[in-house]
């Protein structure tokens, strides 16, 4: 119970800090808590218990699940979560080793259109699609959505890079194209285009994309 309490501490305080800046106030609003509950959670003035953190976890539409536990006959799936990282930038971090298992709820990934079975998580790298996706978040990635449309976003391939990117047709080929505009633009065409592979298009970070 302690250590599946502190994995979730752990979750939340990355997920004020990198999806909210540390605003605490809009972090609790999105998860249903009172500020005071989540200030006091972080400070470690007080340990929530798992009915506490229900409505967290119901927020961000994800269980964490012990070794053992079986949640499938309480309506979840389990998607992998993989150590390789997914670069928002130019970055190739990959492995096939499963660091644990995600649970969603089944009828939300009905929903979606999401089969658990050809899902898979993986960490971002890089801050090349801040303010939208920052470094350390966790992404869910549809690996049977892998036909292109203008403007989604796709984890893919180009030469030995694993990259996050919005991705756009053109007339020569593709363009890679990053959330944060300092970055330019990644035009693919000739060559490079027997290099690319699109492995799946992100659904989720903690809300839909």
């Amino acid at each position: 119970m302690e250590n599946i309490t502190s994995t979730m501490l752990d979750i939340l305080r990355r997920y004020v800090s990198t999806r909210h800046g540390g605003n605490q106030r809009q972090a609790a609003l999105d998860l249903g808590i009172k500020t005071m509950t989540l200030n006091n959670w972080l400070k470690g003035k007080r340990t929530p218990n798992l009915d506490a953190l229900e409505p967290v976890f119901e927020a961000l539409h994800l269980r964490i699940v012990s070794p053992g536990d079986d949640f499938s006959a309480k309506g979840y799936d389990y998607v992998p979560k993989h150590a390789a990282r997914a670069g928002a930038g130019a970055s190739l971090e990959t492995s096939d080793e499963v660091e644990g298992m995600y649970a969603f709820r089944k009828d939300w990934l009905a929903a979606q259109g999401i089969y658990a079975s050809s899902a898979v998580m993986l960490d971002v790298t890089g801050d090349s699609m801040e303010p939208l996706l920052r470094e350390g978040d966790t992404l869910l990635i549809d690996k049977r959505d892998t036909e292109i449309r203008d403007g989604k976003i796709y984890v893919v391939t180009l030469g030995d890079e694993l990259r996050v990117k919005r991705v756009f047709h053109s007339m020569n080929g593709l363009i890679l194209r990053s959330e944060n505009r300092t970055y330019p633009d990644v035009p693919v065409s000739g060559p490079d285009l027997e290099t690319f592979r699109v492995h799946g298009r992100v659904r989720w970070c903690g809300k839909m994309l």
